[in-house]
């Protein structure tokens, strides 16, 4: 049972990680193209932005493995479901919401690199060698909040207390 609700968790964030992104992207670029216009840098640059949501969300794995261990000695039946649903959710939107941050501080970035260009304009224009610049920005962001991500979640992981005797 644990291992299946862990792979469904990863698989249901994923998909809703897919649709968010996808529906972003194309609500950004809708006024900058035209209808039949699809310019092949829109695919590299939603491939680098999963990429590195997938990177942050694979750390999501050890710390529901860990949620789900310990849980089931508080709880029991559909209380105990509903609470590591409820955590797992809570964790995907925090992890969520360090891509958001990481996304901003990459076009910001590349924006004071590219002398004030928007990174969607870029897209849009089909330069090639602006994605690349933003993938290689946004993935060092990645790697470098990567390893932090985990300790973050653990807090709020609810541990059992341990009884003080003086």
């Amino acid at each position: 049972m644990t291992n299946f609700l862990t792979f469904l968790a990863i698989i249901l964030s994923t998909a809703a990680s897919l649709f968010l992104l996808n529906s972003f992207i194309k609500s950004k670029l809708k006024t900058k193209l035209s209808a039949n216009e699809n310019p092949i840098s829109i695919s590299y640059f939603k491939g680098i932005l999963f990429l590195g949501l997938g990177l942050l969300q694979s750390e999501l794995i050890h710390t529901f493995q860990t949620l789900i261990k310990i849980l089931p000695s508080q709880l029991a039946g559909n209380s105990l479901v509903l609470k590591e649903i409820s955590f797992y959710c809570a964790f995907f939107g925090i992890t969520l919401l360090v891509f958001v941050v990481l996304f901003w501080l990459s076009s910001l970035l590349f924006s004071l690199f590219n002398k004030g260009e928007s990174i969607f304009v870029e897209v849009a224009n089909d330069n090639l060698n602006s994605v690349i610049l933003f993938s290689g920005i946004m993935l060092a962001f990645v790697f470098a909040v990567k390893t932090g991500l985990t300790p973050l979640l653990d807090e709020f992981i609810p541990y059992p207390e341990m009884p003080l005797y003086r």
